[in-house]
């Protein structure tokens, strides 16, 4: 069996991967810029590394090599955005190493919600009625045909500038005066590109898909149930439903249109009246992968044994109505519903109630389980750490 290297070890998604590799068999190690991780903490880590930060990409891609090296590393799977990029971009300086992916070209490409927007037009997928705009200042001096509220989209989730990583993130304005706030106060949205988006009324649901060059091998959906925020965002309940054909057909399209290799979610939002809305492509493992890996697809052990040289099957099988729950992700939504003043005293009393019902049919947990516990100490540890330190 090929070593395989997970990157980014903090991440839920990173430690989905390591359960399911390490439950095989696979020798995992996990990496990140700190040795404590949730990773690091499951009995499935073989072994636990340190590399230094994606900010200085020399000394990145130098710790990167050093533990491959010292590991015997066959595969990496990279877990963020800003890692992924990094790799493919830089693929030739690990030229006896498998990352599973797609190039670097057609995962920008997907990335750049801009450049999403251009295609699926192009080809006649639904989205929403969006408008690109350089920057705050341009936004501002450029007339736009959207009914308030609207919504403004960096064009890409993580923008390297001067030197450094910006997380960005979705963000509304329900006003021209909001709209110019944003806009003029904000160092992302004033500096760099976004896209002004027509606001579309509905539930975020995602189509989970496994390519092989091409050829899909697997597929999974789920719908979200609750979301932190509150008014969408992370999945902090999500449940596993049968693949709408309307919805799969457009992912599968949408991937199909650049003989797409490697694992990508195309998130929806869906409207009860006109139907999904193709919203964004995560070209990398995602918050709730380990939904689908109880569920029955398990995608991160499909993709080792492509990385392998394996030839596998096509198999579209997988278990409805399993349901997966982030707890600390949910109390956080539970506080922001009872602390803003949006929501009645009726709302925030079921919200209590529905925070309440641990358990459930097909209810799992993502990060606290009864045979891999550690790595939920671990979130309860750097949770009140975080929450020390605010204070």
């Amino acid at each position: 069996m090929l070593n395989v290297l997970v990157t980014d070890g903090n991440q839920r998604a990173a430690l989905a991967v390591t359960r399911s590799l390490g439950a095989k068999g696979v020798k995992v190690i996990t990496a990140d810029v700190e040795l404590r991780t949730l990773s690091s903490a499951s009995r499935y880590a073989y072994r636990s590394e340190v590399y230094s930060s994606q900010s200085d990409l020399s000394a990145f891609l130098a710790s990167i090599k050093a533990i491959t090296q010292e590991n015997n590393i066959g595969v990496i799977f990279p877990i963020t955005e800003i890692t992924l990029f990094i790799l493919l971009q830089h693929k030739e300086q690990f030229p006896n190493i498998v990352i599973p992916f797609d190039s670097y070209k057609k995962v920008s490409l997907l990335s750049d919600k801009a450049k999403l927007v251009d295609l699926c037009v192009l080809k006649g997928f639904p989205c929403p009625k969006s408008q690109y705009v350089e920057n705050g200042a341009a936004a501002l001096s450029g007339p736009f045909d959207f009914n308030y509220p609207v919504v403004l989209k960096p064009y890409k989730s993580r923008i390297y500038s001067e030197g450094q990583w910006i997380s960005t993130s979705v963000t509304y304005a329900t006003s021209t005066e909001q709209l110019r706030q944003i806009c003029t106060e904000s160092p992302v949205f004033s500096r760099h590109p976004f896209i002004i988006q027509e606001f579309i009324e509905g539930h975020g649901q995602g189509v989970f898909l496994l390519f092989d060059h091409g050829r899909v091998i697997a597929r999974f959906c789920h719908k979200r149930l609750r979301e932190k925020p509150p008014s969408g965002g992370v999945s902090v309940l999500s449940e596993s439903i049968e693949q709408p054909e309307d919805m799969t057909a457009i992912a599968i399209g949408l991937l199909e249109e650049v003989n797409w290799h490697g694992v990508a979610m195309v998130e929806f939002k869906v409207n009860e009246k006109n139907g999904p809305f193709v919203m964004e492509v995560n070209t990398r493992f995602w918050g709730s992968l380990q939904l689908a890996i109880d569920s029955g697809v398990d995608f991160p052990y499909l993709l080792y044994r492509i990385a392998s040289g394996e030839q596998v099957e096509p198999d579209f099988s997988y278990k409805i109505g399993r349901r997966l729950r982030w707890l600390l992700g949910d109390f956080d939504r539970l506080y922001l519903v009872l602390k803003s003043q949006s929501y009645t005293a009726k709302i925030k009393f079921k919200a209590i109630l529905v925070f309440l019902g641990f358990f459930g049919k097909g209810l799992r947990y993502e990060i606290n389980r009864f045979n891999d516990f550690r790595p939920f100490i671990e979130e309860l540890r750097q949770y009140f750490a975080n929450i020390f330190h605010k204070g």
